[in-house]
């Protein structure tokens, strides 16, 4: 259940912002993406069948700039080196990279869902949340342009006890990568508490 929504952050004015668009001047971003953390949001899926346990999908919503606008990735890309899959040992097969942690209870810091071992061992492995995003904007295709805005990824559709359990406290680091491979920032987001049934 992944699904990404993105989008751009233009300023609006109509005919105004056109006749003014030639004096101001494009923001100078660095090339390598920048993020910073936008929201997090536990959202419940009812069931589709009688009887059927609901789902949890927890969504993911970032700020990011570019310099050149090379973000995303369209299914063509990721065909052909540097992006295809090369039988899953290939990182950059994905650009949206997602890491849970758990609170400890015990020590009160946040673990990797890797070592935690909640519900059972071997449940989750490591990178199974990376994702890939299409291209945000088209006008970047064929030119270098700075870009902004922000995307939303929920790649988290679990069955309570699946992966996490009621009362846990979770969060995720966060990073993206370009077209040319520069990868972003780390962020961490804020903390939610996994909700009974």
């Amino acid at each position: 259940m992944t699904f990404f929504r993105l989008a751009l952050v233009g300023s609006g004015l109509g005919g105004l912002a056109l006749s003014l668009s030639s004096c101001l001047k494009e923001p100078e971003y660095s090339t390598t993406p920048a993020i910073s953390f936008n929201s997090i949001e536990d959202i419940r899926i009812p069931p589709k069948a009688a009887g059927a346990q609901a789902l949890d999908s927890i969504r993911l919503t970032i700020n990011y700039q570019d310099g050149d606008g090379d973000l995303g990735l369209n299914e063509e890309e990721r065909k052909n080196p540097p992006y295809n899959f090369q039988s899953g040992t290939n990182r950059f097969y994905n650009n949206f990279f997602v890491e849970p942690f758990v609170k400890n209870t015990r020590t009160g810091k946040f673990e990797p869902l890797t070592t935690v071992g909640v519900p059972a061992p071997g449940v989750y492995v490591a990178g199974q949340y990376n994702g890939a995003f299409p291209h945000p904007t088209t006008d970047t295709d064929g030119k270098a342009a700075p870009i902004k805005g922000t995307l939303t990824y929920a790649p988290i559709a679990f069955g309570l006890g699946d992966v996490f359990v009621a009362g846990q406290t979770v969060r995720f680091q966060i990073s993206i990568a370009d077209r040319a491979l520069h990868v972003s920032n780390t962020i961490t987001t804020d903390s939610i508490v996994i909700r009974p049934r």
